[in-house]
């Protein structure tokens, strides 16, 4: 008993978090404690106020567990995240709680008594686990004991614990009105049995689209607006808006890397105190680092360049300076090394691609092996010439590996090198490498790693907030391009359509700037809002209503692409016509007709499982699952090309097998229908609420 009150509070989180994320819905009745305080209408739901410190105290305790599980505080891209997940977590709660009340569902004191005292085994995870012994059963007598109890803890545990077992009551029931009528016919049990269980392996034939060239399909105006009238609900939208923007940046200056750099090296006086084997001595790191203090020794690939660099030169108990790595700034120190039985290799390459011409390629690849031979610089030469873009302005440098990393023929080259040596033209598949081994070593390093990166301080968002602020006061009653031409600042077009939960490049899914475009007018410009990259100000440039896009609005962009995929296929169906008449006993006979032709092999697939190489395709399963053991099919039309394919096992129904899943595959589909349908039931609610969201005016 004095563990389970020690542990009351725990519990307590638990059960929160537990019932708030209960299947779909996550609904609850002010466990937190935060529907108290300043009345400030953040939004509504139906007229149903939503609080600001109700929202910000969930918003901080979402944030107080991202910390805990990452060790380090969320940046402001995550902030926003958790803002919008908070959000929709008080509406789906409120919209809960007004059906609840609606359909006058309740729930009765007797009902969470019956639950508590005659089927305690059946009760909630997070209660029940509570009461778990070592063997891993639940003790009955301890449960007891618990109950009888009359401690203030106790009781207040047990008073939670009612509560929670009356909201989850309530959204079980709800759920059940919802969801009541759901049924499983034995047409559709048997029709999973078969997508998951007929097996089939065939040959085929692939005429993909791209095989047929822009230049051999002709596209007019008439075909155009033939597409058109024939496929309009293709190109149905919802409300819309064309917006342009220019951005103030927040990022991290020059000012910030300094301050950086200076609260590291504010740390060495207690760095230099660092034991592993005093465990008080941690917190300069775990308190200061984005990496926490593991004590164990790491391999050469499994640390950072620049560090690994400073900790072979190292001698043991040094601490560096700030160290800049590509991950962020590092200072360490060295706590031991010792031999490892795997062999490291540090190398650097150059890559010349295959391209159309491999004979050139290799041409190139040996003449640049004369120059560096000759004495030119091998970093030099890579940044010049090497096609990886990942490495070659870093003198091709590819780090610390181990055996196997690369492909196989690289991985030969260097373990067969020794350091200095430079080697190739090298073929794999990604082209012709020349490669300089630059070390080996089988050394394994312990250190412990101040880490952090440099982030805007909020003087530097300060800056770029105020230099938004007066752009938008500024160009309020002048010119947006001009004055952001004065101040050398780019104006982008943003080139998709913002409709409501648009992702807006630079911006995400943000809410602000939908709400902006979708209810001010054409030509408006926003205030200052803040986005990923910093202070963004909106401009709309066009406005178009519910409905259809016009023929002129999509004839010179979205129309020409789908009008030619068509006249493609057109093409592709009489050509595989063509070509399955001359078929003569397998698909194999084709190549005498053309060897360039490719016949490939699916083996033992199924609807549920199909092949890689062909995809999950409604079309050509629907097609290839009816056909017999040796049939060749007719040309079946995908929206990747035509596929001709011949049938060499399809396996039988198995009646008994069916009958012995039967009930499992019933049990699965209704909870996915179930599933579905309480979603479906979730959008049309909010759909239908009058939903009024201010955040808009409290986050920026």
């Amino acid at each position: 008993m004095n563990k389970l009150r020690d542990k009351t509070h725990i519990i307590l989180i638990v059960l929160i978090l537990a019932f708030l994320a209960t299947i779909v819905f996550e609904w609850g009745m002010d466990y937190l404690g935060v529907r108290s305080g300043q009345v400030t209408e953040l939004g509504s739901v139906n007229g149903q106020e939503i609080k600001y410190a109700d929202f910000e105290n969930q918003v901080n305790f979402a944030i107080d567990q991202q910390r805990q599980q990452t060790g380090e505080d969320p940046d402001e891209n995550v902030v926003n995240m958790i803002r919008d997940q908070v959000w929709d977590q008080l509406v789906t709660q409120i919209l809960a709680e007004q059906e609840i009340k609606r359909l006058g569902i309740t729930v009765t004191n007797q009902e969470i008594l019956n639950w508590v005292y005659n089927s305690p085994q059946t009760l909630p995870e997070p209660i029940k686990r509570n009461f778990i012994d070592s063997t891993g059963q639940f003790n009955m007598s301890v449960y007891q004991q618990a109950l009888a109890t009359k401690t203030p803890e106790i009781q207040k545990f047990w008073a939670q614990v009612e509560e929670y077992l009356k909201q989850t009551l309530l959204s079980q029931k709800l759920q059940s009105v919802i969801t009541g009528t759901v049924r499983v016919t034995e047409y559709e049990v048997l029709q999973k049995f078969k997508d998951e269980n007929i097996k089939a392996s065939f040959d085929f034939v692939f005429m993909d689209i791209n095989s047929v060239q822009d230049n051999q399909v002709n596209i007019t105006d008439g075909d155009l607006k033939t597409y058109y009238d024939a496929h309009k609900d293709q190109f149905k939208r919802d409300e819309a808006a064309k917006i342009k923007y220019i951005v103030f940046s927040d990022a991290a200056t020059m000012d910030d890397t300094v301050s950086t750099e200076k609260q590291m090296m504010a740390l060495i006086k207690d760095f230099k105190k660092f034991n592993p084997a005093d465990s008080t001595t941690w917190a300069v790191v775990n308190d200061n680092s984005t990496a926490k203090f593991v004590d164990k020794f790491s391999k050469p690939n499994e640390i950072p360049a620049d560090v690994i660099a400073f900790l072979y030169s190292a001698p043991k108990d040094s601490i560096s300076g700030v160290i800049k790595a590509d991950d962020g700034f590092h200072m360490v120190k060295l706590l031991d090394t010792k031999e490892g039985t795997e062999t490291f290799s540090n190398a650097a390459h150059i890559l010349i691609n295959f391209g159309t011409d491999t004979n050139a390629a290799k041409l190139k690849a040996e003449q640049l092996m004369q120059r560096i031979k000759a004495g030119e610089d091998f970093s030099k030469v890579a940044a010049e010439n090497s096609d990886d873009p990942s490495n070659k302005f870093k003198g091709g440098d590819l780090g610390w590996f181990g055996k196997g990393a690369m492909v196989k023929e690289f991985d030969d080259a260097v373990n067969n090198a020794s350091p200095g040596d430079i080697i190739g033209p090298v073929k794999s598949t990604y082209g012709f490498h020349l490669i300089k081994v630059k070390a080996k070593q089988n050394k394994e390093f312990k250190y412990a790693d101040i880490k952090k990166s440099v982030k805007p301080s909020a003087k530097t968002k300060d800056i770029a907030r105020k230099k938004a602020e007066d752009f938008a006061f500024i160009a309020k009653d002048g010119n947006f391009d001009e004055e952001a031409k004065k101040l050398g600042i780019p104006v982008v077009d943003v080139p998709n359509f913002i409709t409501k939960g648009a992702f807006i490049p630079g911006a995400g899914q943000n809410q602000a700037i939908t709400k902006f475009a979708l209810t001010e007018k054409k030509g408006s410009m926003s205030d200052p809002i803040k986005t990923q990259t910093g202070y963004a100000i909106y401009v709309i440039t066009d406005k178009f209503p519910e409905g259809y896009m016009s023929f002129d609005e999509v004839k010179a962009t979205t129309l020409p692409q789908l009008v030619k995929q068509e006249k493609k296929l057109d093409l592709l169906k009489q050509q595989s016509a063509d070509l399955k008449g001359k078929i003569s006993g397998d698909l194999n006979s084709l190549k005498n007709l053309n060897p360039a032709i490719s016949v490939q092999h699916a083996d033992t697939v199924s609807i549920a499982a199909p092949s890689p190489l062909i995809g999950n395709d409604f079309d050509f399963n629907n097609a290839v699952f009816k056909l017999q053991n040796g049939q060749i099919s007719e040309p079946i039309r995908t929206a990747k090309g035509y596929y001709i394919v011949h049938m060499k096992n399809i396996s039988n129904y198995d009646q008994a097998k069916f009958q012995q899943e039967y009930e499992n595959i019933k049990t699965g589909l209704i909870a996915q229908k179930k599933q579905t349908i309480t979603q479906d039931w979730l959008a049309e609610l909010k759909e239908k609420a009058v939903i009024v969201d201010n955040r808009d005016k409290f986050f920026r």
